[in-house]
């Protein structure tokens, strides 16, 4: 049976045939590097980027040893990921594990179950102060296409951005088939061109003018709120001195409302306290897909 050897030092994979033949194959991280397609760290400092590739190290193997033997470590990382897996039901199951075809290996982070339908995971760790979803996606999108024993229906990121802290975050997987099209740009030694959308003139003017104009409403709205504010305020003043209850002529009706106590729920406070609870009285609702527009300038 074919197998892939790991070189953790030179970050080679090697696949030995049955036959004895040796493959030297291209790693995920190598693959999307060449192809621009991760993060450009070039301007920052050596040592800064040693540091942090240290503290990446310690984290990735106490999060691995967790997985796969329950040990626990010293690192607030550990400990964050720990809780983080309590509150959203996650359960990771393997850790540091290769994926491969004939051309391509890499290794993923962590995979398992998560929620209460037990829906299949494959996740990366990030201990970046900023997270690039765009790269992560490719990476874990590749993952998923080079394993060859189950389908995932979560793509997840835990972020670290410090020691103490640990975010779950869900990335959108890149099409099969834009990954189909990275590999056949690497067998013919090409770059692979990103996937852009072109907004033709008209539609460009169109977007502006839109926007503009909702800016100049959003802008009067605003000063007419000001304004009515303003006679509210006045308006109270005058009935509560003269104790007129309401105000009725042919054009509108005023009716003075007085104070009161109003008790609400501090769902922030409550997570913290009694996640359980918290948990069982939530709703999980899915918005429909938009888009959002910033005018520059």
């Amino acid at each position: 049976m074919d197998k892939v050897i790991f070189n953790k030092e030179e970050h080679r994979y090697t696949l030995v045939k049955d036959n004895g033949e040796k493959i030297d194959l291209v790693s995920v991280t190598q693959l999307l590097a060449k192809h621009g397609l991760v993060s450009d760290y070039s301007a920052v400092d050596a040592d800064v980027l040693a540091k942090k590739a240290e503290r990446g190290s310690i984290v990735h193997e106490e999060l691995e040893r967790y997985v796969k033997y329950g040990e626990i470590g010293f690192t607030g990382e550990l400990q964050a990921f720990i809780e983080l897996c309590k509150e959203k039901n996650i359960k990771p199951l393997k850790s540091e594990f290769i994926v491969n075809n004939d051309e391509v290996a890499g290794t993923v982070d962590v995979a398992g179950i998560i929620g209460e339908n037990e829906l299949p995971f494959i996740g990366d760790y990030k201990t970046t102060a900023h997270l690039n979803q765009e790269s992560v996606a490719w990476q874990l999108s590749l993952y998923s296409y080079l394993n060859n024993e189950e389908i995932f229906e979560k793509y997840l990121v835990f972020h670290f951005p410090d020691a103490d802290t640990c975010k779950m975050v869900e990335i959108m997987p890149i099409p099969e088939i834009e990954i189909e099209k990275l590999l056949e740009c690497e067998r013919n030694c090409e770059l692979y061109q990103k996937k852009t959308l072109e907004l033709d003139t008209i539609d460009c003017e169109k977007i502006i003018a839109v926007q503009r104009e909702l800016k100049k409403l959003d802008d009067r709205k605003k000063e007419l709120e000001m304004q009515e504010n303003e006679l509210k305020t006045f308006l109270v003043q005058k009935m509560e001195e003269t104790g007129v209850k309401q105000i009725v002529n042919d054009y509108f009706k005023i009716t003075y409302i007085a104070s009161s106590e109003r008790t609400t729920i501090d769902s922030a406070k409550l997570k913290q306290e009694m996640p359980e609870i918290a948990k069982q009285f939530s709703k999980t609702s899915i918005s429909r897909p938009t888009v959002r527009i910033t005018l520059k300038g």
